[in-house]
């Protein structure tokens, strides 16, 4: 339950204020005074003070209880994987708001009936305070009560969510940003144009399937650039005219294989540019054989995508801080509340992005 300490101090104020005077009117109705006559009557101020008090104390036990509760509930939770739902949650706060209004009522009022009337306890619990016409009427004040708190607790859970959101929208939008810039920078663009220019002089046919392929890249990137996820369709379509431009770089030294699995899942969802990332991975991490090929296999395994490949390691590796890793784990997680899982062995590399059916 979220707490917001000013609203409920204005919230209990306000329905101690109307409760008071409520039950004050009721009690010198037949005293023959108008309401203007009460207000300045010194027992009608001291009662009216005398409810409001109570009422607060009420109000305040409730907020007190129903925080530590919440606090057991959410501790129950951590430890057990299974959360309760909110059906079960609402029952336990609604019958712990009940018990809690009516013993604080009676603790409360025999209480303030001792300080300011004199009234001994042994008296109160033997008096007419305990009817049930009294219990029934602190059981429905509560019940009201309890509405208006729920009201305004899920108001205020529905705000907090809307700004997590928010700032999720934001995250995803900057983790995007820089996997775009990427994509764009001077340093890609520089390198697939020198490509272009050295295969126009030795195969201008060739030279024409390049460009084609580097504008569709292009064209791609621009056009995700708002869109946090897309299907793996069009990630497949852009992907291999990637391996395309990446092979006449090194001479057809990437084998990329895509499974016949793989096709059945074009319309499932993964963070945009998340295939380029793992792939420009394998470039950067192995070394370019001169003969034979870097094998990489895309493949469905255990509801996941998967992207392996042979390791060809570079002999004197410098660590990698795996910023492109981590920034599309980040992407995953923030999106389908799945991180990446990479699993890396001597002979090869694999990294899994979970697949998910969220629509866009």
């Amino acid at each position: 339950m979220v707490v917001n300490w000013r609203r409920h101090i204005v919230l209990a104020s306000i329905i101690g204020i109307l409760t008071s005077l409520a039950i004050s009117y009721y009690s010198f109705q037949d005293k023959g005074m108008t309401f203007g006559e009460m207000l300045v009557n010194y027992r009608f101020i001291k009662n009216t003070f005398f409810s409001f008090v109570l009422s607060i104390l009420i109000y305040a036990t409730n907020v007190l209880t129903s925080s530590f509760v919440c606090m057991l509930m959410d501790r129950r939770d951590a430890k057990n994987s299974l959360p309760m739902s909110k059906m079960y949650r609402n029952i336990v706060f609604f019958i712990n708001g009940v018990l809690t209004s009516v013993f604080s009522y009676y603790i409360f009022l025999g209480t303030l009936l001792n300080l300011f009337y004199d009234i001994p306890f042994s008296k109160f619990f033997s008096g007419n305070h305990l009817q049930f016409g009294n219990f029934l009427g602190i059981v429905l004040l509560s019940v009201f009560i309890l509405l208006i708190v729920f009201t305004f607790a899920y108001h205020d859970q529905l705000r907090l969510l809307e700004i997590k959101n928010k700032e999720m929208e934001i995250a995803l939008q900057k983790s995007q940003i820089e996997s775009m810039k990427e994509q764009l920078s001077p340093h890609f663009l520089f390198n697939n144009l020198n490509v272009l220019i050295s295969t126009i002089q030795e195969d201008p046919v060739k030279a024409e399937q390049f460009a084609r392929s580097f504008s569709k890249i292009y064209r791609y990137v621009l056009e995700k650039l708002d869109h946090t996820s897309c299907a793996l369709g069009d990630e497949l379509a852009f992907i291999k005219d990637y391996v395309y431009l990446l092979n006449v770089r090194y001479d057809n030294a990437i084998d990329f294989e895509i499974s016949d699995e793989v096709e059945k899942y074009v319309d499932i969802l993964l963070p945009t540019l998340s295939l380029q990332i793992l792939i420009e991975n394998v470039v950067k991490h192995n070394t370019i054989p001169s003969e034979g090929k870097i094998k990489v296999l895309l493949k469905i395994e255990e509801g996941g995508l998967v992207l392996w490949n042979e390791r060809c390691a570079k002999p004197k590796q410098v660590d990698s801080a795996g910023v492109g890793l981590q920034n599309l784990s980040k992407r995953s997680q923030l999106l389908f509340k799945q991180e990446i899982e990479i699993r890396d062995s001597e002979d090869s590399f694999s990294v899994r992005i979970p697949l998910t059916q969220i629509s866009h």
